[in-house]
Formats: C-alpha cells, structure tokens, sequence
C-alpha cells in the first residue's frame, strides 16, 4: 500500500535511463538470469520500450516490488531465469491485479469501521440501557447477597467501574481478590463434580476465567463502597441545587 501511495518519480518522469538499467541489473540477481541469458541491445532496447509505453505510471521501487512478490509465488506466475518483455508485461500485470484487490479491500475495510462506527448519542443510550438493566438490578442484589456473584455479566459491571475509575483497589486487596477467587474456584469444582460431572478437583484456572473470578469477588467487596459514594455524590448535587 506504501508503495501505491509513494511519492518517487514515476518511470515517465525519469530524466535518464540509468534507473531503469539499476532495476534491470536487480531483477536479473532477483530471477536469477546468468550472463549469457541476459538481454543483448536490442532486446533491452525493446523491453525498455514496453516499460515506456505500458508501466510508465509506476515507480522503479515498485516494479522491484512486483518481481519480488512474483518470485515469492503472491502473483500466481510462474518464472523462470529469464528477462524478456513477456515476462516483464506478465508480471507488471499481475501485480496490479494484485495491487488493485488490496486498495479495494482497504477501502472496504475503511469504509466498514467508519460506518460501524457508533454515535455519541447512540454510545450514551448503550450505557444507559447498561445502568438500568445490569448495574442496577446487581447493584440492589448485592445488598441480600452473602457470597460474590461470579459469572462474566458481573466481570462486565466490574469493567465499568473499573474504567470509569469509581472502583480502585490496593496490592494487597488484589491479592486477597485473587486468593478468594481460587476457593471459590475450587468450591465450584466440589459443586460440579457432586452433581456427577468428570471434572478433576485439581483443575487449573486459565489466566482469563481467574482474571474472571478475582474481578467478581473484587465487586462483591467493593459495592457498598461505590453505593455509599453513588450516595454521597447525589446528596451533593441536591444541596447545590
């Protein structure tokens, strides 16, 4: 894409042909093309000839790319140690095929981000429907709960606050979270397998499912606090309104 874009001079705005024989001498090191094999005068006369009149609008960087790719196998084109003006149409050929394929699916993938791209209104009406039917609802079961509610809607509620930096927790209490989440973790596995499921009593939390727990157990802890702080700061606004 670098080299679509790229701001070197085009073969047509070339003011001497010792770019266009540098590239040649590269491509027959890149193809592999021994001494005797390589063009005589006149054949370099008429590749440097179609390279004029059909490529001129690409750079001599991206011609070198092209070959590159082809070599690569990128451009489904099969080489051999040669350089002729087949070889060079083919190639040049294929790899703005290949070229074009690319800018279309960035534009495509551009143009998908931008329209999947959410409005400040419709973000806000997101977190809205957040609050009322995740936050809320847990916030008031929290009160009546003896033990932490653990599953991923909870780790998604402790996100929110966690981000929104109402929730901060110590080294210490992160520990303790963590400590807490491995016998729930373990409680859990006693539960699964009196109910007859195969599960070893010994089974290890992944990284993630243990990020899970800790999260949920660090909730449970910390939601009287974010209440009494949701309640201070509404009393605040109603003594200056």
């Amino acid at each position: 894409m670098e080299l679509a874009y790229s701001k070197e001079v085009k073969i047509r705005n070339l003011e001497s042909p010792e770019s266009i024989i540098e590239m040649l001498n590269y491509l027959y090191v890149l193809l592999n093309v021994k001494k005797e094999n390589q063009l005589n005068e006149i054949e370099e006369s008429v590749l440097n000839g179609v390279i004029l009149n059909n490529f001129w609008n690409f750079t001599i960087s991206e011609i070198k790319h092209a070959f590159r790719l082809a070599v690569s196998g990128k451009l489904n084109i099969e080489l051999y140690q040669k350089l002729d003006s087949i070889t060079f149409g083919k190639v040049l050929v294929g790899y703005n095929a290949y070229k074009q394929q690319k800018i279309r699916n960035f534009k495509s993938k551009t143009m998908s981000e931008e329209t999947n791209k959410l409005t400040e209104g419709e973000i806000k009406a997101i977190q809205s429907e957040f609050m009322t039917k995740c936050i809320l609802p847990y916030m008031e079961e929290r009160k009546s709960l003896t033990k932490p509610k653990i599953d991923w809607a909870t780790y998604a509620i402790f996100k929110h606050f966690w981000k929104s930096k109402e929730l901060t927790m110590t080294k210490k209490e992160i520990e303790q979270y963590k400590k807490e989440a491995l016998k729930y973790w373990k409680e859990g596995l006693t539960a699964r397998r009196n109910k007859g499921e195969r599960v070893s009593l010994d089974e290890v939390m992944s990284n993630k499912t243990q990020k899970m727990y800790a999260s949920c157990v660090a909730l449970h802890h910390k939601a009287p606090e974010l209440e009494k702080n949701k309640e201070i700061e509404e009393k605040g606004i109603n003594d200056k309104l």
